[in-house]
């Protein structure tokens, strides 16, 4: 059974109830926004749902598979669904794309039924497409619905976000994200461990099952506590993390951020840190008194990882190596700045 046959998966039940039974009583919104965090399934929601609408015969909440609407969904896609995506050799979603869409909503449905587009990844938009976009939401066609999901909704214009319905899909608890991995990856691989290292997300626990990413993710904690006792070089780390992904590591940065700042606001430590997260939480434990100017640095820390993140998304050729030397040289005074225990 494909991933999408799966759809809603367990964690998004709840949300998936919620929209399918606003559609069967006819108050489903023309615009959602769907946020959360990568790796949760939220593209393959949008896509479920698309279906769902489509379906001729739609059992209570879920599309019935074998009406002539749901043969074409499973078929590279039905004619009534259009789905933007990042084009080869892009880095955005482009204003062309966007105009191509809205072309395509405004045209008589082929099935007579409704029309859906989907956006993956919405916070991609360049500005020409968010502008177009926002005609789109302001001007909707009549029996069309739009699906935009994200994991940065904070990216997308505020003009953007008002006209949309936003929902939030949670990501599920360790359990949940455990006994999904379980029936899904090869027996040799380790349910736990990838959970921990995808922070519960089981969609990216499954990706980092498929390549090297869970090795990749423990090099680079390592070197990061090396780096935090200068036991390493900035370079060095820069080195590793051109080889590893830029982008790649940047989440990993932007990740060990919040799991600090939630142990320094709580001064609890979560069971569900795999050993390096734990490492390294360990090296920033200030004592009894938590340090006030610790805690601001590593929220700054944070923003400037998200930043570099949009910065190496964007289409404006930034330079790799001075965005990673940059927060690297930040994380190491970072780590000078731990009070003595």
């Amino acid at each position: 059974m494909s991933l999408l046959q799966q759809i809603p998966f367990l964690w998004q039940k709840e949300l998936w109830d919620k929209l399918t039974s606003e559609f069967r009583v006819g108050k489903l919104a023309h615009a959602y926004l769907i946020s959360g965090a990568q790796g949760i399934g939220k593209e393959l929601f949008t896509y479920g749902l698309a279906k769902f609408i489509m379906c001729s015969a739609p059992e209570k909440l879920s599309a019935c598979g074998s009406c002539t609407n749901c043969k074409y969904s499973g078929e590279g896609g039905h004619p009534d669904t259009i789905a933007l995506t990042i084009e080869e050799g892009s880095r955005d979603i482009k204003i062309e794309q966007v105009r191509s869409m809205s072309g395509f909503l405004e045209k008589t449905s082929h099935t007579g039924r409704a029309k859906v587009a989907i956006i993956a990844n919405a916070h991609r938009m360049n500005t020409g497409a968010a502008n177009a976009l926002l005609k789109t939401l302001e001007e909707p066609t009549e029996n069309t619905y739009l699906l935009l999901s994200t994991h940065l909704p904070g990216s997308l214009p505020a003009t953007i976000r008002s006209r949309c319905h936003k929902v939030s899909m949670q990501t599920p608890d360790q359990k949940t994200a455990i006994d999904w991995l379980s029936l899904h990856i090869p027996d040799q691989e380790d349910p736990l461990a990838l959970a921990r290292s995808a922070q519960n997300r089981p969609l990216y626990g499954l990706e980092l099952s498929h390549t090297d990413g869970l090795e990749n993710q423990q090099q680079f904690l390592n070197k990061l506590v090396q780096l935090s006792a200068g036991k390493t070089s900035i370079q060095a780390t820069v080195a590793l993390s051109k080889k590893i992904g830029e982008q790649i590591v940047v989440r990993y940065l932007i990740q060990i951020s919040i799991i600090l700042v939630k142990y320094l606001l709580t001064n609890q430590q979560s069971s569900e840190l795999e050993p390096g997260q734990q490492e390294l939480l360990s090296m920033f434990q200030p004592g009894k008194a938590v340090s006030i100017s610790l805690l601001l640095s590593l929220m700054g820390y944070y923003d400037q990882a998200q930043e570099s993140h949009r910065q190496l998304l964007s289409n404006t050729n930034p330079n790799p190596q001075l965005i990673m030397e940059s927060l690297l040289w930040r994380w190491s005074q970072l780590s000078r700045s731990i009070p003595t225990r």
